[in-house]
């Protein structure tokens, strides 16, 4: 589990509805405070649960030989499978360094999984296709994965999975939002960057 440090100024607020949720949230991070706002118990709460996802995570793909890293890989291969995507693409979609990237297409390529050759438009470069021992991984893992999203994010959520999505991406937006135009109320450091993790699949 990451380490989530908090630094606030000035008196804190106390933060009505869902009392119980907040109360449990607080046990879970070990907060030993009220929290500043609503805003900030919003915001701790994503963190904490993409924790728990992330380790989550790390429990469900060693059990099928594979890494959280390389089960992305075949799933955006499979999802471009009408092309071959070269090895900088990759890297790019998969928002890593190509050096990154390079390291784990390397490891799929010593499994079987992926295959690699030069493009004949620019020798320079490297077409990634899935081969079939690579679609027979995919297909062993993928079904396990989508039915432990399923019993994660139940369809039967209707619409509180709708407006969580929605919220997300106004949060992101807002995000876009040069840092001298929002105002500075507290400063939070969070020990580890939301990134692509574990449970991301395509």
């Amino acid at each position: 589990m990451h380490t989530i440090c908090m630094h606030t100024k000035g008196k804190a607020r106390a933060v009505s509805g869902g009392p119980t949720a907040l109360r449990r949230l607080k046990s879970q991070i070990a907060l030993n405070r009220e929290f500043r706002g609503a805003g900030e118990a919003a915001f701790l709460a994503l963190v904490w649960t993409w924790q728990r996802l992330e380790a989550f995570g790390r429990e469900f793909f060693p059990r099928y030989g594979i890494t959280d890293v390389q089960f992305n890989v075949l799933m955006i291969l499979w999802d471009y499978r009408d092309r071959p995507l070269r090895q900088h693409e990759l890297a790019e979609i998969l928002v890593v360094n190509r050096a990154s990237a390079g390291g784990v297409i390397a490891r799929l390529e010593r499994s079987g999984w992926i295959s690699r050759q030069v493009d004949d438009g620019d020798t320079r470069a490297r077409l990634v296709r899935l081969t079939r021992a690579g679609i027979r991984k995919l297909a062993e893992v993928r079904g396990p994965y989508y039915r432990m999203l399923g019993r994660v994010f139940r369809d039967s959520d209707g619409k509180a999975l709708v407006g969580l999505v929605e919220y997300l991406d106004e949060v992101r937006s807002r995000l876009s939002v040069p840092e001298r135009e929002v105002p500075s109320t507290s400063s939070i450091r969070v020990g580890r960057a939301l990134r692509r993790g574990p449970l991301v699949g395509r």
